[in-house]
């Protein structure tokens, strides 16, 4: 069975909710085609005439080394990891925010590979785009709508600045020819108190391109409903430790001098008749009772490249 990997790229900086005329939705739209371009294959096309480029399939590559590529095998593990001591989420902050050199863009599809919504964030500081609706996206009330059923793709980058490091400093690992990027990094997924997806690679070809699809309704036990506030992430040079707890008033004390991004944001995953979850600990209980075995992000289909 493939194992899914969930990673939310790109949450936005703003907090306030920015609504665009249609014109300018459809421009969006037609922004996200140009570049979803740049990182999906060609077999990524429109079928149901929104726009929006429809599922296809796309190859397994191979996890970073420091990944969690196990996960939790048993209701229990899974249940382990749910962190009761972890920062508790702000759920009054109803906004996005996305800080640091990374952007990218979401989509999701239904259990038919036809698009639901989708998402756009150019890693510039400026809010990620809701390219459906044209306003600002993954905030409490515009959350990224996704089916249990379906599937997420996500499309990101990294920005080539300067206070990225060029190579890292794990002995006995051949960077190659110097060039910005996040080295020798850790990242990490939390989604409500769940620890859900964490990681890293020494990453010494430089890559600065990631794609990969969440293949949910292959693993999930059953479909539900639930709107999900999440947060993620990546720190240049931190090693092959974990992360320690983290959000967005000590991140950056926790990077020091070392380049990092963080994002923060809102999901909700919608479906007719299923069940409604508003407590993530009882969504937790509920699919561990199923015998769900984790989120288990670490799975492809995925793909790292530099660009």
């Amino acid at each position: 069975m493939k194992r899914v990997r969930n990673l939310l790229l790109a949450m936005g900086v703003t907090a306030s909710l920015l609504l665009m005329p249609a014109a300018m939705a459809q421009e969006n739209t037609d922004q996200l085609l140009e570049f979803v371009q740049q990182f999906v294959p060609a077999e990524f096309v429109d079928v149901n005439g929104d726009g929006l480029p429809d599922l296809a399939d796309l190859e397994e590559g191979q996890p970073g080394i420091w990944d969690d590529s196990v996960g939790a095998k048993t209701p229990e593990e899974f249940l382990a990891r749910i962190d009761t001591g972890t920062t508790p989420f702000d759920l009054d902050e109803k906004g996005s925010m996305l800080e640091g050199p990374c952007g990218g863009v979401a989509i999701s599809w239904d259990a038919d590979g036809n698009s639901i919504d989708a998402f756009i964030d150019r890693g510039d500081g400026s809010p990620p785009i809701d390219v459906v609706t044209g306003g600002q996206a993954l905030t409490a009330t515009n959350p990224f709508k996704a089916s249990t059923a379906g599937t997420i793709g996500y499309f990101g980058f990294t920005h080539d600045v300067p206070s990225l490091s060029t190579a890292g400093n794990q002995a006995g690992v051949n960077y190659g020819d110097s060039a910005p990027a996040f080295h020798d990094h850790q990242w990490e997924l939390i989604i409500m108190e769940i620890s859900a997806d964490f990681g890293g690679d020494p990453n010494q070809r430089d890559k600065n391109r990631n794609a990969g699809l969440v293949e949910l309704g292959e693993e999930l036990p059953f479909d539900f409903r639930a709107k999900v506030k999440a947060r993620g992430a990546i720190i240049d040079l931190y090693g092959s430790e974990r992360l320690p707890d983290f959000d967005k008033d000590n991140i950056a004390q926790i990077a020091g001098t070392a380049e990092y991004c963080f994002g923060e944001g809102w999901v909700e995953f919608v479906g007719d008749g299923f069940p409604l979850f508003t407590a993530p600990g009882a969504l937790a209980a509920a699919l561990a009772l199923a015998g769900f075995s984790g989120i288990l992000f670490n799975a492809r289909p995925a793909q790292s490249w530099r660009s």
